[in-house]
């Protein structure tokens, strides 16, 4: 008896981004990486967030942040997915100067044929900056990737 079906979906789809997100990718458009951020705890939310979800109150205060922070963690992956970059490449969570989160984004310009020589390369504390596409279209990928300062 079959117990599984490989079943394949090839969907378009229109996401609602709703106030918030909106406002962020729009600012995107014109090279500004917006946050907002907590009333009453301070925190700096980017991306940003409707509500803090530490004090569940609305988070109405926006920032403008330099495209400029530093890695907290990151991975390589060196397998693909339908849709996805060409592996390998890097991915890091970015803590943005003044931001309280991070921000999840590629990172280029590394040499990652020598897995051994990667964590040589970047690392928690590397500094690094945005690049920003020519073309802008309010996506996150407005910044192609993040390279080593």
């Amino acid at each position: 008896m079959t117990t599984t079906q490989r079943v394949h979906w090839d969907l378009t789809y229109d996401v609602h981004l709703g106030a918030t997100w909106g406002r962020f990718m729009a600012g995107l458009t014109e090279q500004q990486i917006l946050a907002n951020s907590c009333p009453e705890c301070s925190r700096t939310f980017v991306p940003p967030q409707a509500y803090c979800e530490s004090c569940f109150v609305r988070t109405d205060e926006w920032i403008e942040l330099p495209a400029e922070g530093v890695v907290e963690a990151f991975t390589v992956a060196w397998q693909g997915f339908r849709g996805g970059p060409t592996p390998p490449y890097a991915i890091a969570g970015i803590r943005l100067d003044g931001a309280s989160t991070l921000l999840m984004h590629y990172v280029g310009g590394l040499d990652l044929d020598d897995p051994s020589a990667v964590r040589e390369q970047i690392g928690p504390g590397t500094r690094v900056r945005a690049v920003w596409a020519q073309e802008r279209t309010g996506q996150i990928l407005d910044i192609t990737h993040f390279e080593k300062i």
